[in-house]
């Protein structure tokens, strides 16, 4: 069976599915995902066959690859192929309007270029994440730079499909120059979202500062809905 999402990433999708498994290639100081790795040893990344027999139809709006970044450099071209085809196999012969929407997110869109033109993407969300505008690579570590990140957002959105930005968690920026860097991507949705698990000590940037960033995004009408995460607003609240 799918997975039912129940936590707090992104409340508009249904279920999540990982076909794809094991240690992120990135390896992202803050990621949530160290403390399964760990706890399950797990190692470099594998391809789950068993998931193959899993139902996708029992979702609606399915984030693929929640637990890796399945477009990350070690990740093989036949994996995300096939993980790809299987997906659009669902949609085929669908009505207008019962699609199933999926959800791919990657520091590494540059890689989902690779894959642009496949069916799946007729009926999909690209997400990226960009934690600020400038480069924290003690914290980032083997993630491609946010620059790379955003050029290569700039082409998928050129290409008609939807894009979305998830700022989680958020670093300390420039206001001007990390809000036109969003703008670039040309997102339908933005995630603002900030650290709880607290593995690393993050630079984060002031309430004031973060909340002058939100009123640029909201004013910048290449943008769409500016969503402010659960885990935000606390930190908003407490001030």
């Amino acid at each position: 069976m799918l997975n039912k999402e129940t936590g707090n990433m992104y409340r508009f999708v249904t279920h999540t599915w990982n076909p794809i498994k094991g240690v992120c290639y990135h390896g992202c100081k803050y990621c949530y995902m160290h403390p399964t790795w760990e706890k399950y040893r797990m190692d470099k990344p594998t391809l789950i066959q068993k998931e193959f027999t899993t139902d996708l139809n029992e979702g609606q709006r399915i984030f693929v690859g929640s637990s890796t970044d399945m477009f990350a450099e070690d990740i093989k071209d036949k994996w995300i192929k096939r993980v790809l085809d299987c997906c659009a196999a669902y949609n085929e012969d669908k009505p207008q309007g019962k699609h199933i929407i999926y959800f791919f997110q990657s520091k590494n869109p540059q890689r989902i270029l690779q894959f642009i033109d496949h069916p799946v993407f007729k009926h999909a969300v690209v997400l990226t994440t960009l934690e600020s505008n400038r480069n924290y690579p003690d914290i980032m570590c083997n993630a491609p730079r946010i620059e790379d990140r955003v050029k290569a957002m700039e082409i998928i959105a050129q290409k008609g499909i939807v894009t979305m930005v998830t700022v989680e968690p958020i670093m300390d920026f420039d206001t001007d120059e990390f809000a036109e860097l969003i703008r670039r991507c040309k997102p339908r949705w933005v995630n603002i979202g900030k650290d709880e698990k607290k593995f690393v000590q993050l630079p984060e940037p002031t309430i004031e500062k973060t909340k002058e960033l939100i009123k640029c995004l909201e004013a910048c009408t290449e943008i769409g809905k500016v969503n402010i995460k659960e885990n935000a607003q606390r930190w908003f609240n407490k001030a």
